[in-house]
């Protein structure tokens, strides 16, 4: 299975927030330290609050953070919420195929799929996260890693 440059997005920047848990950051701070577009970073960001993994503030001072403790959220849970789980056309309930049943892909794709998600399901983002000084240093060079990161920095 492949992620799309979409979640891959959305797993980088739940990343960087979990090594900056301490305060809000921008969007466009985020997305300079991944060299990603900002107005792709915002509408990923749209999607991961729309989902609960993080929240957002307006305006000056505002920024995005997570919504709960990075041990809360499993990686499988957020490529659930922004990945298509239908990996093939037979797995759409409004799709009819003409071998379905005595197929045997169907299951055998089933059970693939299943067993990504839950390696996935095993890993939290705070596992996800554990080399958090050597991740500060690489998202944002020239800070301490006990330095404080505003939004617009």
């Amino acid at each position: 299975m492949q992620l799309t440059d979409r979640t891959d997005l959305a797993l980088r920047l739940l990343l960087y927030l979990a090594v900056h848990d301490d305060v809000r950051v921008s969007v466009g701070v985020i997305a300079q330290a991944y060299s990603a577009s900002e107005a792709h970073l915002s509408k990923v960001a749209q999607a991961l609050v729309h989902a609960g993994f993080i929240d957002s503030a307006p305006g000056r001072g505002g920024g995005v953070r997570l919504a709960r403790p990075a041990a809360d959220i499993r990686v499988g849970a957020v490529v659930r919420a922004l990945e298509p789980t239908v990996i093939v056309a037979c797995f759409s309930t409004d799709v009819s195929c003409p071998i379905a049943g005595p197929c045997g892909l169907q299951p055998a794709l089933r059970a693939a799929r299943d067993a990504f998600l839950g390696v996935l399901d095993g890993v939290t983002l705070a596992d996800a996260a554990a080399q958090r000084s050597a991740l500060r240093q690489r998202l944002s060079p020239g800070l301490p890693d006990s330095g404080i990161v505003r939004a617009g920095v």
